[in-house]
């Protein structure tokens, strides 16, 4: 049977996909919290990555997962 629909793009084939679960605590994440709720939820996606391409983000090799 052929599949139905358009077929998948080769970027989309490429795209790696993570989920992030992030829990925000009031009092503790109350700049994170806003910065959330003040974006529609279609862009958040891009938010996130445009705010983690704004900051210092390195590998840390010595770091063991919090074990």
């Amino acid at each position: 049977m052929v599949p139905r629909g358009r077929p998948r793009s080769t970027r989309a084939t490429a795209a790696m996909i993570l989920r992030v679960k992030l829990r925000l605590y009031p009092g503790e994440d109350d700049d994170l919290i806003v910065f959330f709720d003040s974006i529609p939820h279609r862009l958040r996606a891009t938010m996130v990555k445009q705010a983690l391409r704004s900051g210092t983000l390195t590998a840390n090799e010595d770091y063991d997962g919090g074990r």
